[in-house]
């Protein structure tokens, strides 16, 4: 019988649709049985280790082969960049070691000398945003200013966890842009160490997220012991519509620019990533199995109890989002190093 235009189609869509199988069935194969470690760059009890703890066990379920997943904490440094290091460095890279680091490290690709050339977002392989979370800065109840304008006058001691973290950052920005004197002291290992200064009076602020705050220290909102002054991103935190900005707080549209650069680490909150070189059907089963594991009425549930905001995004449009991120212009990129002290 001649091979006809729709029998050559029909023989084409039929070896396609084998060799999608046998693809779904090779990632299947190479899952079954292994553990798939998920290396979080921030400390215990800390809202990274949270939410990665909160996936684990939910994106085993997803994953063809259900392997374990695990995970791991890289200390040594705020700003997660030993983690970030890890991931681009490990020789690992079938598919088994995702990551999840401090929002700030698309960002500090670009402003920080210390990360240039140690790492590059846009090689990883992005699964998905569990959330978008914004950064702030908040006051110990006893600290010698209350508001903004009362920090431009007198000196706050904050914490922070090391130089490229958001616990500086955030401080740092706010000094150059609205003249408050707050005084960074840094060093402090992850959201406890920060919370157990607060509390013996080392130390009479700190930043990271205000989830922290919820998830960890709820008693700090009840007993009315933390208050938050300013946010970092480029969308109100629920909540606090009358608490400003960080981007609202620049008097120039170059320092607008900058703090808008600064400010999309926002978008990057608590996602995950694996390592470079990941085969392409890996990848992509990874970014399904997130997909459906973010929506898991188990999971919600939970999240819902833990009052953990679930606002995911997929791994495809946080690749594109790092990518216009790393384009910045330079002007912007100069000045933003320059507003958050980076060498």
């Amino acid at each position: 019988m001649a091979l006809t235009a729709r029998n050559f189609g029909l023989a084409l869509l039929a070896a396609c649709a084998l060799t999608s199988a046998a693809r779904a069935d090779s990632v299947e194969e190479f899952y079954r049985g292994k553990t798939v470690t998920l290396f979080v760059g921030a400390g215990v009890g800390g809202s990274y280790d949270m939410y990665a703890r909160l996936l684990a066990p939910t994106l085993s379920k997803h994953i063809p082969g259900n392997p374990t997943v695990v995970v791991k904490l890289i200390l040594g440094g705020g700003g997660g960049l030993p983690a970030a290091i890890h991931m681009q460095r490990t020789p690992v890279r079938d598919g088994t070691s995702l990551g999840m680091t401090q929002q700030t490290i698309v960002v500090a690709q670009l402003i920080e000398s210390v990360a240039a050339g140690k790492y590059d977002v846009n090689t990883w392989g992005w699964i998905g945003l569990m959330a978008p979370i914004r950064n702030m800065l908040a006051v110990w109840h006893t600290a010698p200013a209350q508001t903004l304008e009362e920090a431009r006058q007198k000196e706050v001691i904050v914490g922070a966890n090391g130089r490229t973290s958001p616990t500086t950052i955030v401080p740092q920005v706010l000094n150059e842009i609205h003249g408050t004197k707050f005084k960074i002291v840094q060093g402090y290992n992850g959201i406890s160490g920060l919370n157990l200064a607060l509390e013996r009076g080392e130390i009479q602020g700190r930043g990271a997220s205000w989830l922290s705050v919820v998830t960890a220290t709820p008693h700090y909102i009840t007993e009315k012991k933390l208050k938050p002054l300013v946010f970092e991103g480029l969308s109100k935190e629920p909540g606090f519509p009358d608490v400003p900005l960080l981007i609202e707080l620049a008097k120039t549209e170059r320092q607008r620019e900058a703090v808008a650069l600064i400010s999309s680490a926002a978008e990057f909150g608590r996602a995950v990533f694996t390592t470079p070189d990941v085969p392409a059907e890996r990848l992509a089963a990874l970014r399904r199995a997130f997909d459906a594991a973010v929506r898991d009425p188990e999971l919600l549930a939970e999240a819902a109890k833990r009052q953990m905001p679930i606002e995911p995004q997929t791994g495809e449009a946080l690749q594109k989002i790092a990518a216009q991120v790393t384009k910045a212009y330079p002007e912007a990129v100069a000045y933003a190093r320059e507003l958050q002290g980076s060498k």
